[in-house]
């Protein structure tokens, strides 16, 4: 069975399966999943995964923080994924609550290219006008890097799945959210 164009039909000939275990379950007006991009392949979920349009690119490009040499050029390299990215940052607000002294630090030691300048008298985060390296800065500041604690290697994720130490968490969508 799969979803397409609001319907789900079901396979009368060879097929392949997402995956070996159960995509999602609803309990009590939740619905639990423990990968997005799978229950997104059955659901409709597009309320909940937010795409930057170029309005919110341009609000994104003039947040009192950030700085772009050429909005124009932003918005031009801005696809699906950047516009994701730029949603999701700032949705968790980490631009107003981690001063750049901290960022700038941070990325350092995961070799980012985070490029500051003076603004009168405040420090700013240029943004840069190579793809590659806008990236690399949209997914540090989506905080998509950590290191592990045991060796210290640095991995990037593709999860934010928060660690909960009493019991593995499973992600939640709140019906009617």
């Amino acid at each position: 069975m799969f979803h397409s164009s609001n319907v789900y039909k079901k396979i009368e000939g060879i097929g392949l399966t997402i995956d070996h275990k159960l995509t999602a379950t609803l309990e009590s007006g939740k619905l639990k999943f423990f990968s997005f991009h799978n229950a997104r392949q059955m659901f409709d979920l597009s309320e909940y995964y937010k795409v930057a349009t170029d309005d919110d690119v341009i609000e994104f490009a003039s947040v009192g923080i950030i700085k772009s040499e050429n909005v124009e050029r932003l918005i031009e390299m801005s696809d699906s994924w950047v516009r994701r990215k730029i949603s999701l940052i700032q949705q968790s607000g980490i631009l107003q609550s981690v001063p750049i002294n901290e960022m700038k630090a941070v990325a350092t030691e995961f070799n980012i290219p985070f490029s500051t300048e003076r603004d009168g008298s405040d420090e700013v985060i240029k943004l840069p006008n190579d793809k590659s390296d806008l990236k690399k800065l949209l997914r540090f500041l989506d905080e998509d890097y950590y290191k592990s604690p045991l060796s210290n290697t640095a991995f990037v994720t593709n999860s934010k799945r928060a660690v909960n130490t009493r019991k593995a968490a499973n992600n939640t969508l709140q019906e009617g959210q």
